[in-house]
């Protein structure tokens, strides 16, 4: 045990513990329901926290529907990089993944009681979505990143590209933040990632998975 994961030794989280299959479900369509982790993955039935219900029991403690906030579907440690992870899994449209960070945060630091200079330092933040429904936007934002990229590498002189810096660039493999999310990125939690479920997964597998 870390200080960092006796933060989430507490009756209200071991209590909401689910597997990672039963926290990525989509039920939005009751006839059509989603496990964005599918049951035939090694890592489906790895125990996470569901913060969906740990929000739902605080709330309960003051009497107030768990409509008073919004919040991520998990929460969990990785002991390889000694950090909470909060992750939304969005099978549909993506939307309100700021302020499901933003409630979540509230939520969690009066529990454990807690800054946010504490979480800025010791949380990330995933949203995991599905990349067919939201192509359109990531494409969009790819060739966006792509055209800034290129700007850059063209501002530079033709020497120092052909040098130096070409090479650099050729092996560089910056990760995209889609949905403004960089925003909270150093002044909420310490790092933000937008995957697809195949992104996660292998995230997950090198980081989480026990």
């Amino acid at each position: 045990m870390t200080e960092i994961s006796d933060r989430i030794e507490r009756e209200i989280f071991i209590k909401n513990k689910k597997s990672l299959f039963e926290v990525s479900l989509d039920d939005s369509d009751e006839k059509n329901p989603v496990n964005m982790v599918d049951i035939d993955r090694d890592i489906s039935k790895d125990i996470v926290i569901d913060f969906d219900d740990v929000k739902t029991d605080f709330c309960r403690k003051f009497h107030k529907s768990n409509e008073v906030f919004k919040s991520a579907d998990a929460l969990f440690y990785s002991e390889t990089k000694n950090k909470l992870i909060f992750v939304e899994f969005k099978n549909g449209k993506v939307r309100d993944v700021k302020t499901k960070l933003k409630d979540s945060l509230l939520v969690f630091s009066n529990i454990v009681d807690v800054d946010l200079k504490f979480c800025r330092k010791y949380l990330e933040y995933i949203v995991v979505y599905n990349y067919e429904k939201n192509k359109k936007y990531v494409e969009q934002e790819k060739g966006k990143y792509r055209r800034e990229e290129q700007n850059k590498s063209q501002s530079l002189s033709k020497e120092y590209i052909e040098g130096f810096v070409k090479p650099l660039f050729r092996l560089a493999k910056n990760e995209i933040i889609l949905w403004d999310l960089e925003l909270m990125q150093d002044i909420c939690v310490s790092e933000v990632h937008t995957y697809t479920v195949n992104e996660f997964l292998e995230y997950y597998s090198k980081n989480c998975s026990r």
